[in-house]
């Protein structure tokens, strides 16, 4: 683009001078980076936010896997008490006699095996 520059006296209102210039592309240019750094910011603040809610998000996965193991060890806990319970040998004695019909063995019964 070409821009005219004139200067005026001021009280008479001739011409002066008058001067031709190229002029420069510098606010197109200037407009070009300034959307662009505009687009950029804004870039960078959509990633931030994106982050955060990522980060934010495993937190309460996290927090959500240990409540779990919390629960799991608990009735890991109370699986073994229950175990122990059952395994004891006087309930085994009292089942087997009382509700399998079975006796102590005399000792013309008992067969020893050797190797």
């Amino acid at each position: 683009m070409i821009e005219v520059l004139t200067e005026r006296f001021i009280h008479t209102n001739i011409l002066a001078r008058q001067s031709v210039k190229q002029k420069t592309p510098d606010s197109l240019a200037c407009g070009v980076v300034a959307i662009c750094l505009g687009v950029a910011l804004v870039l960078c603040f959509l990633l931030f936010f994106w982050i955060r809610i990522y980060i934010l998000q495993t937190g309460y996965q996290i927090s959500g896997a240990r409540a779990l193991q919390e629960r799991f060890t608990q009735e890991n806990d109370a699986l073994r008490v229950e175990r122990s319970a059952l395994m004891t040998s006087s309930r085994i004695e009292n089942i087997a006699r009382n509700e399998l019909g079975m006796v102590t063995p005399k000792t013309k019964q008992v067969i020893v095996l050797e190797w």
